[in-house]
This record gives C-alpha cells, sequence and structure tokens, in this order.
C-alpha cells in the first residue's frame, strides 16, 4: 500500500492550492463550462477533460502501457464500448495473466466518456500492474438509469468470459470509478453480489455519489457537506440537481441501484476503499457510506483529502501531491486484493489472447508516460 499521507490543509489565510485557485477561476468565469443544459455541456466537458489530462497527469519514465479499442458484446447483443489498457511490465513483476479493474468514468452521469481521461487510464494500468477497462457505458438525459448501470454490468459479466482474450484474468476482477463513476462502480458491486455475478476482489470508489435523493432519502445522518461546500468548489448545488434530474426521476433517486447509500442491506460486497475531499460536496455521503460498509462487516478503507475538492484526483495526479498520492492508494489497493494465483496458466491464456484487437505502439504510448 502507499506510505501514509498527511493531507495538507487550506493554508492558515484559508486559500487553496494554486492549481486549484486558477482552476476555480477557470471554471467560474462567465460560467463557461457549467450552468447550461447538460446536452450542451457535454463537449466543453470533454475538451475541459482532455486539456487537463494532457497538462497535469501523472508522469511515469520508464512505464510503457499498450491500449486499444473494442466493443463488448451484451446478452441482447447490445455493443458496450471499453478502451483497455495493458501495462507492458507489470509492477509486480508477474507473468501469465493480469487481474482486471472495470473502471467507470465520472461526469455526472451525463458527461465525458470512456477516452477523454487517456493518460489517467494509462497512469492506472501502469500503477496497478492489471489489465484495465474502461467502460463507455451510455449517459443521460438520452439513456437515463438504469441504462448507464446495465451497460455496466454487462460489461462486468463480458470480463468474466472474455478477459481471457486480452491477457486478463477473468477469475480476479475489481470495479473502479470516480464521482458518477463511483456509484456505478458501487451499483455493479451490488448487482453483482445480489444476482450471483462474477465475484469481485475489490472495489476502489473516488468521490463516489452514493446519494442521489440530496440528503432526504431514509438515511438519518446529515449530510453538511453540501451546504457548506455546494457554491463555490465547481461541483455546485445546482450542477449535482442537473445531473439527478437527467438520471432518475425523484421517486427513483431512493432506489439501492441510484443511491446505494440507501441500501437496506450491504453484505456480500467487496473490500472496498473510498476516498473523498475535504471541500467536496459529496464528502459526507462518501463517508457515511463507508461506515455503513463497516457496519455490514465489509473490510473497508477510508481516507478523506484535507483542502482538495471534487475530482482532484483524476484532474490533478501530476500537479497536486494529494491527488497523486489518492491514485496511488487505489492501484495499490486494488492491486493488493488481486494478488490471488492466477486461474490459468500462462499458456493458457496466452493461447487465447484476441488476434483482432491491435494494440497501438507501445514505444509512443511510453513516451507519454514520462
Amino acid at each position: 500500500m502507499s506510505k501514509p499521507f498527511k493531507a495538507t490543509k487550506k493554508t492558515d489565510n484559508g486559500r487553496l492550492a494554486l492549481p486549484l485557485r486558477i482552476l476555480l477561476a477557470a471554471v467560474h468565469a462567465g460560467s463557461w463550462m457549467t450552468g447550461r443544459p447538460l446536452r450542451r455541456m457535454r463537449w466543453r466537458m470533454s475538451l475541459f477533460m482532455k486539456a487537463m489530462d494532457a497538462a497535469a497527469c501523472l508522469k511515469l519514465p520508464g512505464q510503457r502501457v499498450e491500449w486499444g479499442d473494442l466493443q463488448a458484446q451484451s446478452r441482447s447483443g447490445r455493443p458496450i464500448p471499453l478502451r483497455w489498457y495493458r501495462p507492458v511490465a507489470p509492477e509486480s513483476g508477474a507473468t501469465g495473466p493480469l487481474p482486471v479493474i472495470l473502471y467507470f468514468h465520472g461526469g455526472g452521469f451525463a458527461l465525458g466518456d470512456h477516452r477523454v481521461r487517456h493518460r489517467y487510464n494509462q497512469a492506472w494500468a501502469a500503477l496497478s500492474g492489471c489489465l484495465f477497462l474502461s467502460v463507455g457505458y451510455r449517459l443521460a438525459p438520452e439513456h437515463p438509469y438504469p441504462h448507464g448501470a446495465d451497460d455496466a454490468y454487462e460489461a462486468l459479466l463480458w470480463a468474466a468470459e472474455e478477459a481471457g482474450r486480452l491477457g486478463g484474468d477473468p477469475a480476479r476482477l475489481a470495479v473502479a470509478g470516480e464521482s458518477a463513476g463511483g456509484n456505478i462502480a458501487a451499483v455493479t458491486a451490488l448487482r453483482a453480489a445480489r444476482s450471483g455475478g462474477p465475484p469481485l476482489k475489490g472495489q476502489a470508489l473516488l468521490y463516489p455519489a452514493v446519494d442521489l435523493t440530496g440528503g432526504s432519502g431514509s438515511t438519518d445522518a446529515e449530510q453538511p457537506s453540501l451546504r457548506q461546500n455546494g457554491r463555490q468548489y465547481m461541483l455546485t448545488l445546482q450542477l449535482l440537481q442537473q445531473f439527478a434530474n437527467g438520471y432518475a426521476p425523484p421517486e427513483l433517486r431512493v432506489e439501492p441501484e441510484v443511491s446505494p447509500l440507501l441500501a437496506e442491506q450491504l453484505g456480500g460486497l467487496p473490500p472496498a476503499l473510498v476516498v473523498t475531499a475535504e471541500l467536496d460536496p459529496l464528502r459526507d455521503q462518501g463517508h457515511q457510506y463507508a461506515e455503513r460498509l463497516r457496519a455490514a462487516g465489509i473490510p473497508t478503507e477510508y481516507c478523506c483529502y484535507g483542502g482538495m475538492i471534487h475530482d482532484f484526483t483524476a484532474m490533478m495526479p501530476g500537479w497536486l501531491p494529494e491527488a497523486e498520492h489518492s491514485l496511488r492508494l487505489c492501484a495499490d489497493f486494488l492491486k493488493e486484493r488481486l494478488q490471488e494465483e492466477a486461474a490459468v496458466t500462462e499458456t493458457d491464456w496466452t493461447a487465447g489472447m484476441i488476434g483482432s484487437v491491435t494494440p497501438q505502439d507501445s514505444s509512443s504510448i511510453g513516451s507519454e508516460l514520462q
């Protein structure tokens, strides 16, 4: 695991770290990115995510990652786009099939996609030593709940059957995600546990949105972070309401597969790591979810980073020590829980690797991580 990290608080005069101050000034100036209908916001957010991914990515000299695009087939035959990442020399030094992480991107269930944070995804693969599958689930409001959650679970079922074609071990699966993707990852773990789906070895949830009721659901715990942090730190209450409205009507937001925090039973879930940020409106619901998992007997680790805002890990792992540490923490957490004996031999998996997907040139990709 990563070494313990003493998260940096705001400075004595209450000022944020310089990269965060610049970011917030750019985002809020003229509401050029937020405060618009979700469809009109989408291309702006994609440009923003790509720009931040290029400028503030985590540089990992000497690490090389192959990648490629494919379409997984759901049980109904509908294609689900995936971008896969495979480290050329996993940090673990292991040979044979690699453990598999299915990752679900953030964006309020409506923005971003599985490709916009390409360098961030590469870093995940390199640090975890795993086959990393970034899942392109359908987005709201065109495809509200349950479409995105259905896509995520179908991707898990596909990985349990077909990951070996990419050099992965279908017996060693985990899920992860940030923000709305943290919700999707948590829901995927819930659905797998309830329906007897593929067993998961772990789940890593970065500042997850696990309560879409705005704190008005059946849980007795209050969420003061919604009020404290819901105006000036990029993810505003207005934006949260937009995302919730686009994803599910009010009567469905109390359902466990929309708001996992409100699930009556959380037993049988895989070990969890929950990461939150001090200045995130979602801080309290993430903490409450970690506490509920612990109360259900699920091995759970929780870490809140002082002075950080929503999405800090994915936005700035190359600029903020807290962001880099949280990324390494998640990668190490899943790496440790996936280090069980491979279910198949090296001969088996090399013989079955997919032939129709050609990885991009790994030497050029390696240079992107330097």
